[in-house]
């Protein structure tokens, strides 16, 4: 394992660990609200299984009892073979709802930990303990093909393939690991396409992608697709590559599906990946020691460290160390959908022309945002609408973008703020003094009201006539003296 991410991530995590559960329980300073975790917690245990200190190895077995212990056996129902989220949620039933009550996808992510942990340490296990991870295996991969998820939701795509694959194999099922290397081929298809994921550009989940390409570069047996796979994850690192700065320590926008926007302050799973090629230097992970969001995806960082880094070109590890200089990255993503990114020393800014309705994302998906340098950090804004917004992006200068916003039907669109210092008397409809960033903005929609959040950000909140099309120019410019590093 990479010494300096497990060390760091399992000392947190050991502070977590609840004994008289067995299970992880979030630290009373981090997000609200606090839970206890399975799937973290299945995690911990396979760092504890690869660092092998005193005492790892007994509470390692005891976690995985603990986690087994949460799977849930109903054949048949839609929920077959995956896990509660937290050990006091109830069983799911008929009234249940996918995701508000219970979550597919932990068949996924546990079921590959579990695979891992085999792998590492099998011969160390009880054998009792590993015959009742083999039987979750096997419930899991059942409900997993009964789902049949789609190829296009990449990050669990890719690791239901995987899980269906070494399942299969492990248990000499020919016909369940050719069900997984099927899969994987119409996820790496659809990738090649374009040269993205319909998923694309995702602070967390790009991290699950490369986390299971990794599973594939390693464990993956059916040779061509093990070369296609791994071909795939250096592509998507050149991406990644790509919409880093360096000097702002975060990826360009736009994002189809982020929880945070400030890689420094949310645990983003692929800050994890980008701390395994870095260090700690980059500063692309929170400070372990404060509060932070989504601070339980801190739990990946030791599968992260065992599974290492492919052989990264030069280029792409010359981008993570420093940036090279402005730019705009233009990615067609299904045949639709375009996305462009912006990259200058001071300012970056993302804009997806969308080409139709996105949908179900609700308040994930962020088809404009930007990050501006401040002293000791950045500021940053997105775009958070339930209207369908085509944006785009073009560079106006030194630390100089133009945005344009069109949509076909009106209704109501925000704009969250984050810079400290925010004087509210400062955001009229038209301009937008913010610290280190100038917003000019022409547009026919209201600015209804501006209002701060506890969470430290403002909204700006804008109405646009129903049932007329619309939009928005918007000049994006930092001013000299915010240019100072």
């Amino acid at each position: 394992m990479n010494a300096d991410l497990a060390t760091a991530s399992m000392a947190t995590l050991d502070t977590w660990w609840d004994p008289d559960l067995n299970l992880l329980t979030d630290p009373p300073s981090g997000e609200p609200p606090q839970r206890t975790r399975v799937r973290e917690s299945a995690l911990y245990a396979l760092g504890l299984l690869a660092r092998d200190a005193a005492g790892d190895h007994d509470r390692a077995v005891q976690v995985l009892h603990a986690v087994l212990a949460h799977q849930l056996d109903q054949p048949g129902a839609a929920w077959h073979g995956t896990w509660l989220r937290f050990p006091e949620e109830p069983v799911p039933d008929q009234t249940s709802r996918e995701w508000r009550d219970y979550d597919p996808n932990w068949r996924e992510f546990i079921g590959c930990t579990l695979l891992l942990a085999l792998d590492t340490a099998e011969d160390r296990l009880p054998v009792d303990l590993v015959a009742g991870i083999d039987r979750a295996l096997d419930l899991a991969v059942a409900g997993s093909l009964a789902r049949g998820v789609s190829p296009l939701y990449s990050n669990i795509a890719l690791m239901a393939a995987f899980l269906q694959h070494a399942v299969g194999r492990r248990r000499g099922d020919a016909a369940t690991a050719s069900a997984g290397v099927d899969l994987m081929r119409q996820v790496l298809d659809a990738f090649e396409e374009h040269g993205a994921f319909e998923e694309y550009n995702s602070p967390t989940y790009y991290g699950i992608d490369l986390y299971a390409l990794a599973l594939w570069r390693r464990y993956g047996a059916e040779p061509a697709t093990h070369e296609r796979a791994c071909a795939v994850e250096i592509a998507l690192w050149r991406d990644i590559a790509a919409h880093h700065h360096a000097g702002l320590q975060n990826l360009a926008g736009p994002y189809d599906r982020s929880y945070g926007m400030d890689l420094r302050d949310y645990s983003g799973a692929v800050g994890l990946w980008l701390w395994l090629a870095q260090g700690r230097r980059g500063e692309v992970y929170p400070d372990l020691d404060r509060p932070h969001q989504h601070q339980w995806d801190l739990g990946l960082g030791p599968s992260v460290a065992l599974l290492g880094l492919p052989e990264l070109p030069p280029d792409v590890l010359g981008e993570l160390e420093a940036f090279s200089g402005p730019r705009t990255v233009e990615q067609p993503i299904d045949g639709r959908r375009v996305a462009r990114s912006v990259l200058e020393e001071n300012l970056i800014v993302g804009a997806e022309h969308v080409g139709g309705d996105r949908g179900n994302l609700h308040d994930q998906f962020h088809p404009l945002t930007a990050h501006w340098r401040l002293p000791g950090g950045v500021g940053w804004l997105r775009l958070v609408s339930t209207l369908t917004i085509d944006v785009t992006a073009e560079r106006a200068g030194d630390d100089a973008v133009d945005v344009g916003l069109r949509w076909s039907d009106g209704g109501e669109l925000a704009f969250q703020v984050r810079a400290p210092g925010i004087d509210p008397a400062a955001i009229s409809a038209e301009r937008w003094e913010l610290p280190g960033l100038t917003v000019a903005m022409e547009t026919a929609a209201e600015l209804e009201r501006v209002e701060s959040a506890s969470d430290g950000t403002w909204w700006l909140h804008y109405v646009a006539a129903a049932g007329v099309e619309g939009g928005a120019d918007l000049a994006l410019s930092c001013p000299d003296q915010a240019r100072s590093r």
